[in-house]
Protein backbone atom coordinates (compact mmCIF):
# COMPACT_ATOMS: atom_id res chain seq x y z
CA UNK A 1 0.00 0.00 0.00
CA UNK A 2 1.40 3.36 -1.00
CA UNK A 3 2.21 5.52 1.93
CA UNK A 4 1.16 9.15 1.67
CA UNK A 5 3.34 11.64 3.50
CA UNK A 6 1.33 14.59 4.73
CA UNK A 7 2.48 17.95 3.43
CA UNK A 8 4.78 19.81 5.78
CA UNK A 9 3.86 23.38 6.70
CA UNK A 10 6.03 26.02 5.10
CA UNK A 11 8.61 27.47 7.49
CA UNK A 12 7.55 30.73 9.03
CA UNK A 13 10.16 33.42 8.37
CA UNK A 14 11.60 35.17 11.39
CA UNK A 15 10.04 38.57 11.93
CA UNK A 16 12.13 41.50 10.77
CA UNK A 17 12.10 45.01 12.08
CA UNK A 18 10.38 47.34 9.61
CA UNK A 19 12.50 50.08 8.05
CA UNK A 20 12.00 53.57 9.43
CA UNK A 21 8.82 55.08 8.08
CA UNK A 22 9.15 57.95 5.67
CA UNK A 23 8.51 61.28 7.38
CA UNK A 24 5.34 63.24 6.56
CA UNK A 25 5.40 65.52 3.52
CA UNK A 26 7.06 68.84 4.25
CA UNK A 27 3.76 70.67 3.83
CA UNK A 28 2.39 68.79 6.86
CA UNK A 29 5.60 68.77 8.90
CA UNK A 30 5.18 70.52 12.25
CA UNK A 31 8.96 70.69 12.56
CA UNK A 32 8.85 73.56 10.06
CA UNK A 33 8.02 77.23 10.60
CA UNK A 34 6.21 79.41 8.05
CA UNK A 35 8.02 82.54 6.88
CA UNK A 36 5.67 85.09 5.30
CA UNK A 37 6.08 86.48 1.81
CA UNK A 38 7.54 89.95 1.48
CA UNK A 39 10.65 92.07 1.18
CA UNK A 40 13.69 92.24 3.40
CA UNK A 41 17.04 94.01 3.23
CA UNK A 42 19.74 91.46 2.33
CA UNK A 43 23.47 91.89 2.91
CA UNK A 44 25.46 94.50 4.80
CA UNK A 45 25.72 98.28 4.39
CA UNK A 46 28.93 99.99 3.28
CA UNK A 47 31.56 99.91 6.00
CA UNK A 48 30.26 96.72 7.58
CA UNK A 49 30.91 93.06 6.93
CA UNK A 50 32.82 91.55 4.02
CA UNK A 51 32.86 92.58 0.35
CA UNK A 52 30.72 89.60 -0.71
CA UNK A 53 27.91 90.89 1.55
CA UNK A 54 27.55 94.05 -0.54
CA UNK A 55 25.79 95.87 -1.99
CA UNK A 56 22.98 95.65 0.50
CA UNK A 57 19.77 95.25 -1.52
CA UNK A 58 16.04 94.64 -1.22
CA UNK A 59 14.83 91.12 -1.99
CA UNK A 60 11.25 89.86 -2.29
CA UNK A 61 10.63 86.21 -1.37
CA UNK A 62 7.49 84.17 -1.73
CA UNK A 63 6.28 82.51 1.48
CA UNK A 64 8.22 79.40 2.45
CA UNK A 65 8.75 77.03 5.35
CA UNK A 66 11.99 76.15 7.08
CA UNK A 67 13.00 73.69 9.78
CA UNK A 68 12.73 74.96 13.32
CA UNK A 69 15.99 73.16 14.17
CA UNK A 70 19.09 71.82 12.52
CA UNK A 71 18.77 68.21 11.33
CA UNK A 72 19.97 65.95 14.15
CA UNK A 73 22.15 62.85 14.18
CA UNK A 74 19.12 60.69 15.03
CA UNK A 75 17.05 62.10 12.15
CA UNK A 76 19.85 61.56 9.67
CA UNK A 77 20.37 58.00 10.94
CA UNK A 78 16.71 57.20 10.14
CA UNK A 79 17.23 58.55 6.64
CA UNK A 80 20.39 56.48 6.22
CA UNK A 81 18.58 53.30 7.27
CA UNK A 82 15.68 53.98 4.89
CA UNK A 83 17.90 54.84 1.93
CA UNK A 84 20.96 52.66 2.65
CA UNK A 85 23.08 55.77 2.99
CA UNK A 86 25.83 55.54 5.55
CA UNK A 87 26.15 58.06 8.34
CA UNK A 88 29.70 59.36 8.33
CA UNK A 89 31.64 59.14 11.55
CA UNK A 90 30.56 61.85 13.96
CA UNK A 91 32.78 63.56 16.53
CA UNK A 92 32.90 61.71 19.85
CA UNK A 93 30.93 64.52 21.47
CA UNK A 94 28.11 64.47 18.89
CA UNK A 95 25.09 62.68 20.42
CA UNK A 96 21.74 61.86 18.79
CA UNK A 97 20.20 65.23 19.65
CA UNK A 98 23.16 67.22 18.29
CA UNK A 99 23.22 68.57 14.73
CA UNK A 100 24.50 66.00 12.26
CA UNK A 101 27.86 67.15 10.85
CA UNK A 102 30.45 65.77 8.42
CA UNK A 103 27.79 65.81 5.70
CA UNK A 104 28.50 66.48 2.02
CA UNK A 105 26.21 68.88 0.14
CA UNK A 106 24.66 66.06 -1.89
CA UNK A 107 23.92 64.05 1.27
CA UNK A 108 22.15 67.06 2.76
CA UNK A 109 20.17 67.65 -0.43
CA UNK A 110 19.19 63.96 -0.57
CA UNK A 111 17.96 64.02 3.03
CA UNK A 112 15.75 67.01 2.28
CA UNK A 113 14.36 65.34 -0.87
CA UNK A 114 13.54 62.27 1.23
CA UNK A 115 11.46 64.53 3.42
CA UNK A 116 9.69 66.07 0.43
CA UNK A 117 11.66 69.27 0.96
CA UNK A 118 14.88 70.92 -0.26
CA UNK A 119 17.77 72.98 1.04
CA UNK A 120 16.99 76.68 1.59
CA UNK A 121 18.34 79.29 -0.78
CA UNK A 122 20.82 81.83 0.55
CA UNK A 123 18.12 84.51 0.49
CA UNK A 124 15.65 82.30 2.35
CA UNK A 125 18.25 81.46 4.95
CA UNK A 126 19.16 85.10 5.57
CA UNK A 127 15.54 86.23 5.79
CA UNK A 128 14.80 83.43 8.25
CA UNK A 129 17.99 84.10 10.25
CA UNK A 130 17.17 87.80 10.59
CA UNK A 131 13.83 86.99 12.18
CA UNK A 132 12.32 90.13 10.70
CA UNK A 133 15.11 92.38 12.02
CA UNK A 134 17.38 94.63 9.99
CA UNK A 135 20.19 94.53 12.55
CA UNK A 136 23.53 92.70 12.51
CA UNK A 137 22.09 89.89 14.62
CA UNK A 138 18.47 88.81 14.93
CA UNK A 139 18.36 90.29 18.44
CA UNK A 140 20.11 93.62 17.71
CA UNK A 141 23.49 95.09 16.84
CA UNK A 142 25.40 94.34 20.06
CA UNK A 143 27.35 91.07 19.97
CA UNK A 144 27.22 91.00 23.77
CA UNK A 145 23.82 89.29 23.50
CA UNK A 146 25.08 86.50 21.23
CA UNK A 147 25.71 84.00 24.05
CA UNK A 148 21.97 83.87 24.74
CA UNK A 149 21.21 82.93 21.15
CA UNK A 150 24.15 80.93 19.80
CA UNK A 151 26.92 78.45 20.53
CA UNK A 152 30.10 80.03 19.20
CA UNK A 153 33.81 80.25 20.01
CA UNK A 154 33.30 82.11 23.30
CA UNK A 155 30.89 79.63 24.92
CA UNK A 156 30.84 76.33 22.99
CA UNK A 157 33.76 74.63 24.78
CA UNK A 158 34.97 73.43 21.39
CA UNK A 159 32.00 71.31 20.29
CA UNK A 160 28.42 71.26 19.08
CA UNK A 161 25.51 71.11 21.52
CA UNK A 162 21.98 69.66 21.42
CA UNK A 163 19.77 71.62 19.04
CA UNK A 164 17.27 74.12 20.37
CA UNK A 165 18.99 75.00 23.65
CA UNK A 166 19.55 78.69 22.99
CA UNK A 167 16.89 81.38 22.56
CA UNK A 168 15.03 81.31 19.24
CA UNK A 169 14.69 84.33 17.00
CA UNK A 170 11.35 86.07 16.53
CA UNK A 171 10.31 83.53 13.88
CA UNK A 172 10.75 80.74 16.44
CA UNK A 173 13.87 79.33 14.77
CA UNK A 174 16.80 77.91 16.74
CA UNK A 175 20.51 77.83 15.92
CA UNK A 176 20.18 79.93 12.79
CA UNK A 177 23.61 81.13 13.80
CA UNK A 178 26.11 79.21 15.85
CA UNK A 179 26.33 75.50 16.75
CA UNK A 180 26.86 74.34 13.14
CA UNK A 181 27.07 76.33 9.92
CA UNK A 182 24.66 75.18 7.24
CA UNK A 183 24.59 74.20 3.58
CA UNK A 184 22.28 76.15 1.27
CA UNK A 185 20.94 75.24 -2.17
CA UNK A 186 22.89 77.97 -4.00
CA UNK A 187 26.16 77.99 -5.83
CA UNK A 188 28.43 80.69 -4.41
CA UNK A 189 29.77 83.78 -6.18
CA UNK A 190 31.44 86.64 -4.35
CA UNK A 191 29.92 89.23 -6.66
CA UNK A 192 26.44 87.71 -6.90
CA UNK A 193 24.73 90.57 -5.07
CA UNK A 194 25.69 92.93 -7.90
CA UNK A 195 23.56 90.96 -10.34
CA UNK A 196 21.03 88.97 -8.33
CA UNK A 197 17.34 89.33 -9.28
CA UNK A 198 15.11 91.25 -6.86
CA UNK A 199 12.56 88.40 -6.57
CA UNK A 200 13.30 84.90 -5.29
CA UNK A 201 17.04 84.78 -6.15
CA UNK A 202 18.46 81.28 -6.40
CA UNK A 203 22.16 81.96 -6.81
CA UNK A 204 24.38 81.54 -9.88
CA UNK A 205 23.49 78.81 -12.39
CA UNK A 206 26.82 77.07 -11.83
CA UNK A 207 29.97 77.29 -9.75
CA UNK A 208 32.73 75.51 -7.92
CA UNK A 209 31.56 76.10 -4.34
CA UNK A 210 28.22 75.92 -2.56
CA UNK A 211 27.12 78.77 -0.33
CA UNK A 212 27.23 78.15 3.41
CA UNK A 213 25.35 80.21 6.01
CA UNK A 214 25.13 80.61 9.77
CA UNK A 215 27.97 80.65 12.26
CA UNK A 216 29.39 77.61 14.03
CA UNK A 217 30.71 76.51 17.40
CA UNK A 218 34.29 77.46 16.45
CA UNK A 219 33.53 80.88 14.90
CA UNK A 220 33.99 84.30 16.45
CA UNK A 221 31.00 86.60 16.98
CA UNK A 222 31.65 88.55 13.77
CA UNK A 223 31.13 85.39 11.72
CA UNK A 224 27.76 84.82 13.37
CA UNK A 225 26.10 87.92 11.86
CA UNK A 226 22.91 87.30 9.85
CA UNK A 227 24.51 88.61 6.64
CA UNK A 228 27.75 86.61 6.92
CA UNK A 229 28.46 84.43 3.87
CA UNK A 230 30.81 81.50 3.47
CA UNK A 231 31.36 78.77 0.88
CA UNK A 232 32.77 75.27 0.54
CA UNK A 233 33.53 72.52 -1.94
CA UNK A 234 30.31 70.44 -2.12
CA UNK A 235 32.25 67.25 -1.31
CA UNK A 236 34.01 68.69 1.75
CA UNK A 237 32.89 67.64 5.23
CA UNK A 238 33.57 69.41 8.53
CA UNK A 239 32.69 68.77 12.15
CA UNK A 240 31.19 72.25 12.34
CA UNK A 241 28.77 72.11 9.40
CA UNK A 242 25.28 70.68 9.15
CA UNK A 243 22.02 71.71 7.48
CA UNK A 244 18.27 72.17 7.73
CA UNK A 245 15.52 71.84 5.12
CA UNK A 246 13.02 74.24 3.57
CA UNK A 247 9.86 73.91 1.49
CA UNK A 248 7.38 76.15 -0.36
Amino acid sequence: EERITPAQPAPVPAPQAPPPAAPPPAAADDRMVSIPAGEFLMGSPEGEGNPDERPQHRVYLDAFRIDRNLVTVAQYRDFGAARSRALRDQPLWNADDHPVVNVEWEDAAAFCRWRGARLPTEAEFEKAARGGAGTRFSFGNDAAGLSDHAWFAANSEGRTHPVGQKKPNSFGLYDMTGNASQWTADWYAGDYYRRSPPRNPRGPSEGRFRAVRGGAWYMQAEWNRAAFRSHSDPAAVYDGRGFRCAAP
